[in-house]
């Protein structure tokens, strides 16, 4: 193991040395070589921006500093699809650029009009014929490789004469050469972490120039196959930033608590200073708390030399204010540094929390306490393709505090700085990830991660990652990378984050059970797997399970999210995951595509909620109570706050009856510490007698208002049935009509006329005062437009498909009429004129308009091996789209009901159709007890059933959204959809993971239902 060890640093050193001379195979240009990972960058480091003063530095404002100097903005911009073709002396100062066009930095360039936006997940976009290449790493294609040339001046301020200026690139995909007035800096591989450059002695009084040759592809896109859009160019800040010639070149904090109590804070600092010596130079630091006292000082002599290093002595803090997601205590940690008469010469620092993180017991614990992951994956994401404004960054932490996501991953690669500042303050947990996914060349033999060439391209991505960020309390695991198989590169990779960090777990999903992760990540496990992983006798597990993706938020979807809670809620090691939280056919034909396989999330691209992201608000709630005693209303109530008391929050609670009265409400505090379970008892209450059902509708509020968290936000919710008058019986205002006249096969009399198909048993017309209600008739219906997730359910559209159920028509086996009914029996066919199954249908007319349908179906389970539901379906004028409803308000389906309060609610068919980016079955609304779907005049229908039922009413024809790929395709043909079901399949998450479960299926079997329609004037 010795041997292979230093043979692989031995290979790292001279990997280092090929990147900094320039030197690759075959007289091959650098960006062509896996070695050429940098040349002449300065050593990655934490974030050492200059500040002006105090103040600044602690509200992060660096920007303002005289010592900082933004290059975003306006460049000059040439693109080609050809290197050949590029401008090969763009970078001299003398080439003229007044016939470029601009472009703004940051920015990728596919979203300003330069080549193609690319969308792939596990294979490389280059791979592909419309390129004429196959993959062969390190190579990438060369005559279609896009290179973008950009430059602009700059002028250096008078007060930087005398001291360092560094060039700072934050973000540059993929691979990037750089000048300065003409002379070649070097260049970098790797587009998620800053690379920097000493151009002190390259600047001149006046105008300044700058340039650098962006490649679209190098050997470092074998190391960015993410799941993602492939986008090109700068996508992150440019700067300067000046330092005195001796300088802070990095620092590290570790800030932890004692393990003992986890009360007290342990403070250790390390310094480096760089340049040349400043005799009796001093380094000094001040730790101040959020009043700005300060709580810790120290200040040390610098000793002679170019670079040094200083080691604070380490101290502690009696009773610290932890830093946790739910309470983000921060302090401010000031650098000086001073020159011999005591001036400061340069002012730096940053935010320290103090927590721990680590693995105890076989449990991922936060200050001590094992905590439940409830989280989201998180890709950069904007209109200007991958960089995200601060605005942008705000919202999403919104969406994430609102939501109760307590951590997030950052898939996969380091973030805009920018992130990890606001994670810091806002309190979220971060999982850091390396910018390394070499998916596309998968897990076997030629994976990327056994091949020990590809080592230093690792480490360096490790290491860059790691170095700047290390600082940041929120980061409370780092992840090694994203599916790119596992072999001795991760294994060397995780050693030397081990080595460097003593006070974090690493992860990495493709290590699965092998010594490389501190945590079984595995992705899309079933609740099966995680179970059969917790009962595991060999090997003894050791390691907490948390899901790195998990319920694949793609189109309708997230079903069975409450099956995993039971699970990570009731077993120590299982502790949560993070949610994987169109276009894709955008570009010219023949263009690689993964079709709309991007477009998962819990919100939309421009950050609108998905209806899926409240069931995840409900299942990751912290408070959860049961009713344990109906006739005291006594509740038993858990507090899942790891760190907060639940007399943080205000108790609203509400009797409501199935009518919408109040019957009684209040408001209680409940002392209950974390992870302990209160027992609070509402009173008896004697509930009217005039209702079938009463509602006990519990909400929690802050007591305090919080960053996105008002006072009037509410972060928990439950809900109860209580049984009030269970043979109540609603009384319906009928209509005042004469008697019932039959002619053939219609019914009529002065108000309603209402006709059936001898052909089809179907009800055909249904007319109230003359007006036609029924725009298509009324059928059975076992289809729905399939979801996303339908498409890769083993027992979803393939078998709906198969049996012919989306190409269903009914025929009338036998018809007959009776006073005031019709009794038909039923073979329904697919498009093979084969019958998938019988049904038989009672319909009772009453001279009010009332029709009572009682439908009897049985499949056919030679054919029919699955079903999207059972119900009744039929199109209605689109005049005829205002609804009102008593059941679960919000989009909900059987395996994702959480969300779902019962209550009634006023809506239109409009607002219930969902837009997920390829259309698909939405808008479905379960144990529903009433629904009313009429016209602004209130004329219209009422339907009501003996059991609860499911229903939902959208402004297209099903057949339109099962054919329309993206949102324009829909029409809008003067009608609404209605479904009135008995049964409907969840919903699942098969996408990527498990399809809907079992107990969320439609059962293959007769099944017997019964609906009431009845008119409205």
């Amino acid at each position: 193991m010795r041997k292979t060890r230093l043979s692989i640093f031995a290979l790292c050193c001279l990997g280092m040395l090929q990147a900094a001379t320039g030197s690759t195979d075959n007289n091959k240009p650098e960006w062509q070589s896996q070695y050429a990972t940098g040349l002449n960058k300065l050593e990655p480091h934490a974030y050492v921006w200059p500040f002006e003063n105090e103040k600044a530095l602690s509200v992060r404002d660096h920007e303002s500093s005289p010592w900082y100097q933004s290059l975003n903005g306006k460049w000059k911009f040439h693109w080609t699809k050809n290197p050949d073709n590029r401008p090969k002396d763009f970078y001299k100062p003398s080439f003229y650029t007044g016939g470029w066009a601009d472009i703004n930095v940051p920015g990728n360039w596919e979203r300003q009009g330069y080549g193609t936006a690319i969308y792939v997940n596990e294979t490389y976009e280059f791979d592909d014929p419309m390129f004429n290449f196959k993959k062969n790493p390190p190579f990438v294609p060369y005559e279609e490789n896009e290179v973008g040339s950009y430059r602009r001046t700059f002028t250096v301020p008078a007060n930087r004469d005398g001291r360092r200026i560094v060039l700072c690139c934050e973000g540059v995909i993929s691979f990037y050469y750089v000048w300065v007035n003409g002379e070649k800096l070097g260049y970098n591989q790797g587009s998620k972490t800053p690379a920097e450059w000493d151009i002190t002695d390259k600047l001149k009084p006046g105008e300044n120039t700058v340039a650098l040759e962006v490649y679209r592809w190098s050997s470092g896109s074998y190391l960015e196959c993410q799941d993602m859009w492939r986008l090109s160019g700068i996508e992150r800040s440019v700067y300067l930033y000046s330092t005195p010639r001796q300088y802070i070149a990095d620092y590290k904090v570790v800030s932890t608590l004692d393990k003992n109590t986890y009360k007290d804070g342990i403070f250790n600092l390390d310094v480096q200073i760089a340049g040349p010596a400043n005799p009796d130079s001093r380094i000094a630091y001040q730790l101040k708390d959020a009043d700005g006292k300060t709580v810790l000082k120290e200040e040390a002599k610098i000793p002679a030399g170019e670079n040094s290093r200083i080691i604070f002595k380490e101290a502690t803090i009696p009773g610290v204010k932890a830093w946790s997601a739910e309470h983000p205590n921060l302090y401010t940690l000031v650098l000086s540094l001073k020159d011999a008469g005591g001036k400061e010469t340069e002012l730096t620092g940053g935010r320290v929390g103090f927590r721990t993180s680590e693995i105890k017991d076989g449990r991922f614990c936060v200050n001590g306490v094992p905590t439940l992951v409830k989280g989201t994956n998180r890709h950069e994401h904007s209109q200007l393709g991958r960089t995200v404004s601060r605005e942008l960054m705000l919202k999403d932490i919104e969406l994430m505090k609102q939501y109760n996501i307590n951590t997030v991953r950052n898939s996969h690669y380091p973030t805009d700085p920018l992130w990890y500042e606001l994670c810091d303050e806002y309190g979220l947990y971060m999982i850091d990830e390396a910018n390394i996914e070499s998916h596309g060349m998968g897990y076997g033999p030629e994976s990327l991660a056994k091949d020990s060439t590809w080592l230093p391209a690792h480490m360096d991505r490790t290491r860059r990652m790691y170095e700047r960020s290390k600082n940041h309390p929120c980061i409370v695991i780092w992840s090694l990378g994203n599916e790119a198989g596992n072999g001795i590169n991760f294994e060397h990779t995780y050693d030397w984050l081990k080595s460097v960090e003593k006070n974090r777990p690493v992860q990495y999903e493709r290590a699965e059970q092998n010594y490389n992760t501190d945590i079984y990540c595995r992705m899309y496990r079933s609740v099966d797997v995680i179970k059969e992983y917790l009962n595991q006798k060999e090997p003894k597990i050791y390691r907490p399970f948390i899901l790195c993706e998990y319920v694949h938020a793609m189109g309708n979807s997230v079903g069975g999210l409450k099956e995993y809670w039971d699970v990570f809620e009731d077993e120590p090691m299982a502790q949560g995951g993070c949610v994987w939280s169109y276009g894709g056919d955008y570009g010219p034909k023949g263009i690689p595509s993964f079709d709309n396989f991007c477009c998962n999330g819990l919100v939309s691209a421009d950050r609108e909620p998905h209806p899926h992201l409240n069931e995840v608000k409900k299942v990751y709630q912290y408070i959860k109570t049961k009713l344990t005693d109906e006739r005291n209303l006594t509740l038993s109530i858990k507090n899942w706050y790891d760190f907060s008391n639940l007399n943080e929050y205000t108790l609203n609670w509400q009797l409501v009856t199935d009518d919408g009265r109040t019957v009684r409400q209040g408001t209680e505090t409940v002392d209950c510490l974390p992870h302990e379970t209160a027992t609070l008892t509402l009173g008896k209450t004697v509930l009217p007698k005039d209702c079938k059902e009463v509602f006990l509708n519990l909400s929690w509020t802050p007591k305090q208002a919080r960053p996105f968290l008002p006072t009037t936000h509410e972060v928990a919710y439950d809900q109860f049935v209580l049984a009030a008058n269970k043979n109540y019986q609603p009384k319906y205002p009928g209509l005042k009509t004469s008697a019932l006249k039959q002619d053939g096969n219609t019914f009529n009399n002065d108000r309603i006329s209402i006709s059936f198909s001898p052909e089809t048993g179907a009800m055909t017309s249904y007319k109230l005062d003359g007006k036609e209600l029924l725009s298509t008739p009324l059928t059975i219906s076992l289809y729905r437009p399939i979801t996303d997730n339908d498409n890769r359910d083993r027992n979803g559209a393939r078998l709906w498909k198969a049996a012919g159920l989306d190409k269903l028509s009914q025929q009338a086996t036998a018809f007959r009429t009776g006073k005031n009914s019709i009794q038909t029996t039923l073979a329904l066919l697919n498009d093979k004129s084969e019958t998938v199954g019988t049904a038989t249908q009672h319909y009772s007319v009453n001279p009010d308009g009332t029709v009572k349908i009682a439908t009897t179906f049985t499949p056919d389970t030679t054919i029919v091996k699955s079903l999207a539901r059972i119900g009744l379906t039929f199109e209605i004028p689109a005049e005829y789209a205002q609804v009102s409803y008593l059941g679960r308000t919000g989009e909900t389906y059987t395996d994702r009901i959480q969300s779902g309060r019962i209550a009634i609610d006023r809506t239109d068919a409009e607002r219930l159709f969902h837009y997920y980016v390829k259309p698909q079955s939405t808008g479905n609304r379960t144990d529903m007890r009433w629904a009313t779907i009429t016209n602004e005049a209130g004329n219209g229908l009422h339907v009501t059933a003996a059991h609860p039922w499911q229903f939902s009413i959208v402004p297209f024809a099903d057949s339109n959204i099962d054919a329309s790929t993206h949102i324009n395709q829909l029409k809008r043909s003067g009608t609404v959809t209605v479904h009135l079901d008995a049964e409907q399949a969840g919903v699942g998450t098969a996408t990527c993971g498990p399809g809907v479960l079992p107990q969320y299926l439609v059962p293959v079997e007769k099944t017997t239902f019964e609906f009431v329609i009845r008119p409205i004037k």
